[in-house]
């Protein structure tokens, strides 16, 4: 297509034409001069050639996120087909799906993000990198109308690109919803001191709404909230009761609700209580909280750690593991420990006994880096061969992307693979993988020299729909274990803790199972809550085994490592042994310290390169007793005998045993806060902002030590650094955005100081918030690329107003250059 940029140039040749007529002798009228004149006026013209090859691409964005699901799924399929059917002829129509993340829907492949995230930004610029610069291209997003994250400059990035962004959108303000938009509360107070919690409501029509108030999922008080004109203010008056950062949570409880996910919000409220100590322990009345308590140190004792979560850390300096098994421990508290020690420099200590160590199922868990000892046993120290039978749910549900290029079944066989390569050359083991039936993988053998063999097996189980069977996978397992002579025999059952079926007469099976000598634990892929968790909590409890449930399935390989070494290659020594002073103490402690003569009996374990040991075995192993090491900026101890319960009578009659906790843990424990500083965190929509303060006596220790923000909300991922802004000579600031179900914990750091800080959360998941701003920012983006909210989805075929085009002026010179010489040479010529 041709296109003048400058047309109002052509009003020139009238006057060429006149001047032509009035000047005959100038011979303007020869065909070489009036071509050259007219040539020269359409150069002026800018006169441009289309290159966009005819037709253009629709890029389809289908916001496929939970809260665009209700209204968009049901018209999905309608949508595209009529945007299929407006195509023409030279039209190309690509669709993308998209939440958590994009994917262009092709070959056949479906859609498998995570659902809790509507991530705009992040499919735009996807987008953007699908499209042919060489066509005209256009964007539709058929969407809800919020991000999950900030737009930031897109709209500049897309009008650079001439990539209009039209949208089609629900309202959604629905009829019939209410919810909740905001809560407000301080995100630090002291020990007894009360405080409000506040929050912003709407509903549909005015009236009384219900709501409960929870700390850490526990109903602490309930009322009503007034809304009227759509809008209502709640106000709760709470007292904070024990350290650490506790979650509150704020629910309506309306009586009618088109959409019942944006009835909740929440806070995170840090307690302050002074510096302490978080004991964990399975003993009421354990000696550990005595000595300490003796020699001035504040502990809180926790018998039942399954509420423990990572704000619990938030007001803990130290925390002590005493004799409890790893599978008690939630995941989320597990993996917070790592940040806690190396980043916020907080101190831990693992002490020993049958439920700890290896024997507790710590190996290849979060914990194990930390440790100054290794857990698995070297197969020259084993007694006791094992026969092991490894059952896997193949079902349909274990095909489901798990992140990274890799399914749910993928990560599973791995982990089985895992504990095939943690079981010796004298063990057995049998795999099946069970859907309606249960499937032989391995087959029940001596493990031999077929190890890599059995493991390549495993790793090529492939789903193949349907559920899982487990009355039927645990009696193909009992059936090749029962004639194993072996000296332990276990079975490792994994399953999906929403999807478990055919329970059978399994209490019969496991009774007989266990009455043979026959343990059973079992790895659930989900929480303790799903559908069918009792019935596998009640299968682990039959079959005198563990119980895991975990959601996350990057972390399936660590649990069946965890497992296989709690049962093969773990070693809980019950004799007596005699102890032998290691020269180690000395870095903790000038005094010299009495030690006990002998303990009754402790975790063999192995000293890692770096770390140091006070107190070894005097036995042939000479293992480790006493160890310690730093881990980041924070201090890690083991104690590897038992210091309370069963096995623990030489420690407790040692008269030196109070001594020795009080000066470990003081050891173990970090710096106080440094004084003339103040941190200050706050929530501001989706961001939190961390804001450091400092007087003038700070100004050239932190010149000497600039403070660094590292932050981390992801129990997967290394910690990251976060930069800082000077906004006044004494005053940092740094925002950094929240991600939705993943409470961010943080530490700023200066030389060996250190201001911990967190968990923080949005008050409300920002998939479900309805905030009018949010919408208004999609829609600012959209019409700054030259977009258009639009109902009509023939609208989406307009192509763009700015298409390519090349000048042709070179070409326009080049023959008005031609025309020139030619017309000189006739000239010449004709003159001769």
């Amino acid at each position: 297509m041709f296109h003048l940029g400058a047309p109002y140039w052509l009003l020139l040749l009238p006057c060429v034409a006149l001047v032509a007529w009035l000047l005959p002798r100038a011979g303007l009228w020869r065909p070489l001069r009036l071509s050259c004149l007219v040539l020269l006026v359409f150069y002026l013209a800018r006169p441009e050639w289309n290159m966009t090859p005819p037709g253009m691409d629709l890029i389809v964005l289908m916001d496929r996120s939970s809260s665009a699901s209700e209204w968009i799924e049901p018209r999905r399929e309608e949508i595209e087909r009529l945007l299929e059917a407006k195509r023409g002829m030279d039209d190309r129509l690509r669709i993308v799906d998209f939440a958590a993340a994009p994917l262009e829907r092709e070959g056949g492949r479906s859609f498998e993000s995570p659902r809790g995230e509507t991530r705009m930004r992040l499919v735009l610029e996807y987008a953007l990198g699908l499209r042919d610069p060489a066509r005209a291209t256009r964007l539709l997003m058929v969407t809800d109308g919020v991000s999950t994250e900030s737009l930031g400059e897109m709209s500049t990035r897309l009008a650079a690109a001439k990539v209009p962004l039209d949208l089609r959108m629900e309202n959604r303000s629905s009829a019939g919803d209410a919810g909740i938009t905001r809560v407000n509360a301080p995100l630090r107070v002291q020990a007894g001191q009360g405080m409000m919690v506040e929050f912003e409501a709407f509903s549909f029509e005015d009236q009384e709404i219900p709501y409960e108030v929870l700390r850490d999922g526990v109903r602490i008080g309930t009322g009503a909230v007034s809304v009227r004109r759509g809008r209502g203010h709640g106000r709760v008056a709470l007292r904070a009761e024990k350290g650490g950062a506790h979650r509150y949570d704020v629910r309506l409880i309306p009586l009618q609700d088109s959409r019942m996910a944006n009835n909740s919000g929440s806070v995170w409220i840090e307690t302050v209580s002074g510096p302490g100590v978080l004991l964990v322990s399975p003993y009421p009345d354990d000696p550990v909280a005595a000595a300490l308590v003796r020699g001035g140190v504040a502990v809180q004792v926790v018998n039942d750690p399954s509420r423990l979560h990572a704000g619990d850390l938030s007001g803990s300096r130290l925390v002590i593991l005493n004799n409890m098994p790893a599978n008690r421990l939630p995941a989320a508290f597990l993996g917070a420990l790592p940040f806690f020690v190396k980043e916020q420099g907080g101190g831990l200590l693992m002490s020993g006994g049958a439920q700890s160590f290896g024997a507790g199922g710590y190996f290849e868990s979060q914990v194990d880096p930390l440790l100054p000892v290794s857990m698995e046993l070297r197969e020259e120290h084993r007694k006791l061969a094992v026969a092991m039978a490894i059952v896997l749910d193949r079902s349909g549900s274990m095909a489901v992307s798990a992140g990274g290029g890799a399914t749910k079944m993928d990560l599973a066989n791995e982990g089985a693979a895992r504990a095939i390569e943690l079981l010796g050359a004298m063990d057995a083991v049998a795999v099946y993988a069970v859907d309606s039936e249960a499937h032989e993988v391995v087959p029940f053998s001596m493990i031999g020299r077929d190890k890599a063999k059995m493991a390549e097996d495993v790793r090529s189980i492939r789903s193949a729909g349907g559920g899982i069977y487990v009355y039927t996978g645990l009696k193909a397992a009992w059936e090749a274990l029962k004639t194993s002579t072996a000296g332990q025999r276990h079975v490792i059952l994994f399953a999906d803790a929403a999807d478990a079926e055919e329970p059978g007469d399994y209490r019969h099976l496991l009774g007989e199972m266990k009455a043979q000598g026959t343990t059973v634990s079992v790895i659930g892929l989900g929480s303790s809550t799903d559908s069918d968790a009792n019935f596998l909590a009640d299968v682990a409890a039959l079959g005198g085994g563990r119980i895991f449930f975990n959601a996350d399935p990057a972390q399936l390989p660590g649990l069946f490592a965890q497992e296989t070494v709690a049962i093969a290659r773990s070693a809980f020594l019950k004799e007596p042994v005699a102890t032998v002073s290691a020269g180690g103490w000395s870095e903790i402690s000038p005094r010299r310290m009495d030690w006990l003569p002998q303990v009754d009996g402790y975790n063999l374990s192995y000293l890692r390169p770096g770390a140091s040991v006070a107190l070894i075995s005097g036995d042939e192993y000479k293992a480790p007793l006493v160890s310690f090491w730093q881990r980041g900026i924070g201090r890690v101890a083991a104690v590897c005998f038992p210091m309370a319960g069963e096995y623990s009578t030489a420690f407790r009659d040692w008269p030196a045993a109070p001594d020795f906790v009080q000066t470990l843990a003081r050891w173990l424990l970090p710096l106080d806060a440094p004084q003339g500083t103040s941190l200050k965190v706050r929530t501001e929509g989706n961001d939190v902002r961390i804001e450091l303060l400092t007087d003038d006596s700070w100004t050239e220790r932190l010149a000497k030590a600039p403070p660094v923000l590292i932050v981390s909300d992801d129990l997967s991922a290394e910690p990251r650094t976060v930069p800082w802004e000077q906004i006044e000579p004494r005053k940092l600031e740094a925002r950094v955005p929240l991600r939705p179900g993943k409470p961010l914990r943080g530490v700023v750091r200066a030389g060996d100081l250190r201001w911990g800080f967190g968990p923080v959360a949005p008050s409300v998941d920002p998939e479900w918030d309805s905030a009018s701003e949010r919408v208004d920012e999609v829609r600012a983006v959209s019409a700054a690329s030259g977009g258009r909210v639009i109902t009509d989805l023939r609208q989406a075929w307009v192509r763009p107003a700015t298409e390519g085009y090349a000048s042709l002026g070179n070409w326009l010179l080049l023959l008005v250059a031609l025309a020139f010489l030619v017309d000189a040479g006739w000239t010449r010529w004709r003159g001769l």
